[in-house]
């Protein structure tokens, strides 16, 4: 089989949404197969392109393996089996990164808060100090 009909195999598995894991097994496997089926038609006597054209027919279709494949859903993603769930555990999961994602967004706004805060801070501990040396002195 050639390599780019395993290729759109591959994406159309893929993009059904079935697990990368299996997908790559399964493109092995075909390649195995195919690779079988080929030496077997070229010990019958065959020629390289009546040995290709044999391997093909016996392989199958392609939307037919993709078919066969979707049929379990075993072989799905987590979030394609269950999206909704998939959804809510998402959302749950980046709900505590929410306030470090608004930080990163706006760093030069908090960076001038922070300065501020800093100049005020200090500006507010000298007078204090300055005046407790001073009831000090008197």
């Amino acid at each position: 089989m050639p390599d780019e009909r395993f290729e759109s195999l591959r994406l159309e598995l893929l993009r059904s949404g079935v697990a990368p894991l299996y997908v790559e097994r399964t493109i092995l496997e075909l390649g195995e197969h195919y690779a079988d089926l080929e030496g077997a038609a070229l010990a019958a006597g065959f020629g390289a392109e009546e040995a290709a054209r044999a391997a093909r027919a016996a392989l199958g279709n392609e939307r037919a393996i993709a078919a066969a494949i979707l049929a379990r859903p075993e072989l799905l993603t987590f979030s394609t089996r269950w999206p909704r769930v998939a959804h809510c555990l998402h959302s749950a999961a980046t709900l505590p990164g929410l306030p470090l994602l608004y930080c990163i967004e706006h760093r030069p706004d908090l960076a001038r808060w922070g300065a501020a805060v800093g100049v005020a801070t200090t500006l507010m501990g000298s007078i204090l100090t300055v005046l407790n040396w001073l009831i000090l002195l008197a």
